[in-house]
């Protein structure tokens, strides 16, 4: 299984809102147990926010690896990041 984590300012950015929007659109395609998604916003995600050492949001973290930081990626761009990470793409 594949952990797709996104971290989003509060009040979110307008790059905050696209990344959550398209995090959630590329979970939609896949069952549970192939793509995990989690979306910290603001304080909540604080601690993993600095146990992954980012520095601004929005930002990608795919199993454990940062993988997008301060600007929403493409569509192609985090289903890259997704398939490196062993998601077989949909």
């Amino acid at each position: 299984m594949v952990h797709l984590e996104v971290f989003s300012g509060d009040p979110p950015c307008p790059g905050c809102v696209a990344i959550v929007a398209l995090a959630q659109q590329i979970k939609a395609r896949y069952p549970d147990d192939e793509l995990q998604l989690t979306v910290y916003t603001g304080q909540e995600g604080m601690e993993k926010f600095a146990e992954y050492g980012l520095f601004c949001v929005p930002a990608a973290v795919v199993n454990g690896s940062i993988r997008i930081e301060g600007m929403c990626p493409s569509e192609a761009t985090l289903n890259n990041a997704l398939r490196e990470g062993g998601l077989c793409l949909k």
